[in-house]
Order: C-alpha cells, then structure tokens, then sequence
C-alpha cells in the first residue's frame, strides 16, 4: 500500500473502544474508534511477535496519549506515534485517518526529508545527525531521511530518488530562516517529483527564543549585561525579517534590549554592533547570542567579535537536541499534512 488514501470502511460500522482488522492491499491494518469519535489505524501484527492480533487489543490512555496494549505480553503502544511505553525498542506502525463521506480512509505517512544545510565541522556534523535521530525516534510511524543542500551528501534530490515510486515526502528545511536554500533550492528539488511539498523553516518560533535563553544562561547572562543576536544572514528580506522577529521574541522573553546584527549579507554586522552596543553601553558586558543552529563556520565567526561572552549554539556537541527543537522539526512536519 503506498501512501495515496485508501477507503477501508464505513464510519458508522466502527464500535467504540472496539477494534477491527482491514485487509488493505496486501497489508493487515488494526482500526479503533474512540468514544470522541478519534480513528487510529496501525499494523495488525504485533511488533515483538508478528502475529496478527493488536485488533483484538486493550484500548487505553497514558495521560493524554491513547494506548493500545497487545493482547500477547501486554506492550503498551501510543495509537498515534507507534512509540512502545513498555519496551521503548520496538515500534507499532501507524497511518493517517480521515473521513469523508461517512467512509474512513487510512494512508501511510509521508517520508520526512530533514533538510539541512551541511557543514564540514565534525562537531557540526555530529549535533545534525543527533537532531534528526531525535525526531526519527520521535516519530516512528514515519521514515525520515538524511539530505543537505550543501557540502554534504546525500544531497536533497538524490534522497528524494531513492524514495519508493508512489510515495509522497514531506521536506523540512532545518534550516532557522526561510532564504535563499528555502525558496530556491528545496523549491526546485520539490518541483522535480510528484507528491513532494516544503514546509516553512524552523524559524521564528517562540520555542527557539526559550533554547536561546537556555544558551544564554549557560554563558553567564547577568542583568546588566547587553545582548547582541547574532545570524548567519541573508540576502532575502524575508529572511532577514524573521531574524529580527526573532531578535524581539527574544527581547520580550528577556525583558531587555536585544540588538540584532548578522555574520554575512545583511547589516549590521556582528563585530560592529557589539562595537556600537559597548560604546553605548561602557559599563555593561556585552554578551553574543548565537543564533546558529550548530557549530561550525558561522559558530566560529560568532565567537570571534569583541563580546564579553558568547553563548553555544541552538544544538551543542554532547548533549541531546532539544526537545523544544525536535517538537518544532515535527509540528512542521504535520503542518503539511492537512
């Protein structure tokens, strides 16, 4: 079954709380109807047996999250991620619902193509990889694959031809402004297939503005301290506006004046506002707030100016991507889903 909707039964035929098994091309899918009127579908084989039984399941919920525990050892499963509570190394396989018509339709995920723009620093190289491991394990219904726009392979095209024929994909530019890569490049690699849009980047977010405080604090943010956002930078307006967007999240969340100045293409220059801002400011340490999403050239750059302090990337070698980050990768993701 590929990833096209396939209408698998009425509605109305469905009992709550009560599950059913579908044949759909030549695949065993498991349905449930919640009470609120909520459709989960997943594979009918249990993931650490493979036999053929989560209809006959025990619909439940952990929190908010409805569950599915298989009627052989007892796994509990998220209906909608396919993540296990009880052994987090297996996975139960889920597809999208919808109705139309009074019918339920069921389809496979899209693949997910995380997009970033690739760096010839390890450390760089390394806080990626972990990023988009992070969002696979966060979504284990869907196949997410690896691609760059630059520097590194594979590149976007050539992971968009391995993808099965008959399979959508979803690309998500990790990528925190939607510039030139966003527009141009991913556009273009979108329009060579059938079934391939691009979601937004990863920026403005609010999400990222609450990373860059955590940043902020791990480098010592005092408050006197004057703060200067620093962006890679980009000959796209739009691009540039939403760093300044990003610039007045940040200010807000602060509760103090953040100026904002750029690396490359755009003004002012990093070196020259943390100048301008300590001219302004004699008294006060000026503090660099990096708003890159991993180290690498731009990293390097960012804590070259004359700033006091310079906090750490978006992602830091070491330590496991954000969640805050992850969610943001997923929710757009999704937002292309409608």
């Amino acid at each position: 079954m590929c990833d096209r909707w396939n209408p698998v039964c009425e509605f109305d035929a469905l009992e709550a709380l009560w599950g059913e098994a579908a044949l759909v091309g030549d695949e065993q899918v498991a349905l449930f109807r919640l009470p609120d009127s909520r459709i989960f579908a997943v594979s009918n084989a249990d993931p650490a047996t493979g036999a053929y039984v989560m209809s006959r399941g025990i619909v439940g919920s952990k929190g908010e999250r409805a569950t599915i525990a298989s009627p052989l050892h007892k796994d509990v499963f998220d209906l909608e991620t396919g993540a296990c509570y009880t052994k987090p190394a297996l996975t139960l396989p889920t597809w999208r619902t919808r109705i139309r018509d009074g019918v339920l339709e069921i389809a496979k995920h899209p693949v997910m193509v995380a997009a970033s723009h690739g760096t010839s620093d390890p450390a760089g190289q390394t806080c990626i990889a972990s990023l988009v491991q992070a969002v696979r394990e966060s979504n284990t219904g869907v196949t997410v694959v690896d691609s760059y726009v630059d520097v590194q392979s594979p590149a976007v095209a050539a992971s968009l031809e391995s993808i099965p024929a008959g399979s959508s994909a979803v690309v998500v530019p990790l990528l925190l402004s939607a510039g030139y890569h966003v527009h141009v490049d991913l556009a273009e690699a979108a329009r060579s297939r059938h079934g391939v849009s691009v979601s937004g980047a990863l920026g403005p977010d609010p999400r990222l503005v609450v990373i860059l405080a955590r940043r902020l604090d791990e480098a010592g943010l005092r408050p006197d301290d004057q703060v200067v956002l620093v962006a890679a930078g980009s000959s796209n307006a739009s691009a540039v506006s939403d760093c300044h967007e990003v610039g007045r999240l940040l200010s807000a969340h602060l509760r103090r004046e953040v100026t904002v100045s750029f690396l490359s293409a755009a003004f002012p220059r990093a070196a020259s506002a943390v100048t301008s801002v300590r001219a302004s400011h004699p008294a006060s340490r000026v503090i660099v707030s990096s708003y890159l999403l991993a180290p690498g050239y731009f990293a390097t750059l960012a804590a070259e100016t004359s700033a006091d302090a310079t906090s750490a990337p978006l992602l830091e070698e070491g330590e496991p991507p954000p969640p805050e980050l992850v969610a943001i990768v997923t929710d757009l993701y999704r937002s292309m889903l409608a």
